[in-house]
């Protein structure tokens, strides 16, 4: 026959064997639960992304067309950006600078992407999942399509930061990888 103190003990440590399994699997649950959080995050990040970069790849070719080639004079996009805002108030993005960003994007992108066929080192996935804003960095700093890719695959693997992204731009990793 066990004591009271026998008792108690057996009792607290089954108790608390009984709660540790129970926070184990609490935990196991919340680490479940956060990765599936996280990839949904990242896929409907990468979804978002995939429609940003298709619009404003779109408004870069025609305000490329139209701005290069076509009748627009001086000051129209600095124009059509007032009147977005003015149309769509609180509309982020469509700033006189952004609307030339998009631009040069589809200027810099359109002979990569229509060549035929294109480039085996062409990874869409890592294209797709780094917003415009990284982009933007990877063309004014990186002149080859070699080095642009490299950062873009480094971003969309190692989820760089513009910041992030920037120093090494900055330090030319491209060029002093090992």
């Amino acid at each position: 026959m066990f004591s009271f103190r026998q008792h108690y003990f057996c009792t607290f440590v089954a108790y608390n064997k009984t709660q540790m399994d129970i926070n184990q699997n609490y935990r196991e649950a919340v680490k479940t639960i956060k990765e599936a959080i996280l990839r949904s995050q990242y896929r409907a990040a990468t979804s978002v992304n995939k429609e940003q970069l298709s619009l404003y790849y779109g408004i870069g070719r025609y305000v490329s067309k139209n701005s290069r080639i076509g009748f627009w004079g001086k000051g129209a996009i600095e124009q059509i950006s007032s009147l977005l805002q003015k149309e769509l108030p609180g509309l982020r993005g469509f700033s006189t600078s952004n609307i030339k960003n998009m631009r040069v994007f589809y200027e810099e992108w359109e002979p990569v992407l229509n060549r035929q066929p294109l480039a085996d080192e062409f990874n869409w996935s890592d294209f797709f999942s780094i917003g415009f804003s990284h982009h933007t960095e990877i063309i004014s700093k990186a002149k080859t399509l070699e080095a642009r890719l490299f950062y873009i695959h480094e971003c969309a693997t190692r989820y760089w930061s513009k910041y992030t992204l920037r120093d090494y731009l900055k330090a030319d990793l491209y060029s002093h990888r090992g």
